[in-house]
């Protein structure tokens, strides 16, 4: 089964929404789950991100995947460290082996790629370990971004790949948005996949601004020249 990665340059950029939207579009031509393992900031028995996951996902499971909420809303590492507890990489990684044995996945994680997860790993090595197909850099299209996606881009050299990059929409457009999405490409030579207008989950599939990329996802459009 597939395997998508939805990770992103920060926390609060959209990778909730890319992960929402690509499962809306997704989950109308096969069965596809949403996870997101690790959530911090969580005030009651299940976390904001996770409960938009599971609605947006058209597989269901009999039993709840392993959840690790945290209240703190803190890097996960240091909101594991005030309850006493440490963020088992190790059980995650095997239950994304479990549920990918039984269907196509997205899996969000929490905050950057390289925000730390445990005192010694980040969310790079949690990626790299379960092996995904494809993994994409979630990223605000506003100024910065050149700045921000190329720092991922240059630390994962030697680390892991990345696939490409997906634009949000921001709030207010700026000088540089209607550029971005081709000097990114110009400057780091990742991929941008998508780049996406505002608008709601149900608007952006209907509008077939996804379509692109979940057959990418799918593995339908290995060629770049035909994104």
């Amino acid at each position: 089964m597939r395997l998508v990665v939805v990770t992103g340059v920060g926390t609060g950029i959209g990778k909730t929404h890319v992960a929402r939207a690509l499962l809306r579009a997704w989950g109308r031509v096969e069965p596809v789950l949403g996870y997101k393992p690790v959530e911090s900031g969580v005030a009651g028995a299940v976390g904001e991100d996770e409960a938009v996951l599971r609605d947006a996902s058209t597989f269901h499971v009999k039993h709840p995947p392993l959840q690790v909420r945290l209240g703190a809303p803190v890097s996960p590492h240091l909101a594991a460290r005030l309850e006493g507890r440490v963020v088992p990489l190790e059980e995650i990684v095997r239950e994304v082996e479990t549920l990918r044995a039984m269907t196509t996945m997205v899996v969000e994680l929490p905050g950057g790629l390289f925000s730390p997860l445990t005192d010694q790993r980040t969310g790079a090595d949690l990626v790299r370990d379960v092996r995904p197909d494809v993994v994409l850099l979630v990223a605000p299209n506003r100024l910065g971004v050149l700045h921000d996606v190329g720092a991922v881009s240059r630390a994962c050299r030697g680390v892991l790949p990345l696939d490409g990059v997906v634009l949000c929409a921001p709030i207010a457009e700026d000088a540089s948005t209607a550029t971005n999405a081709g000097e990114l490409e110009r400057t780091t030579g990742r991929r941008v996949l998508a780049s996406l207008p505002r608008g709601s989950p149900e608007a952006l599939v209907s509008s077939g601004a996804l379509d692109s990329l979940v057959e990418y996802c799918r593995g339908l459009l290995p060629d770049r020249a035909t994104l």
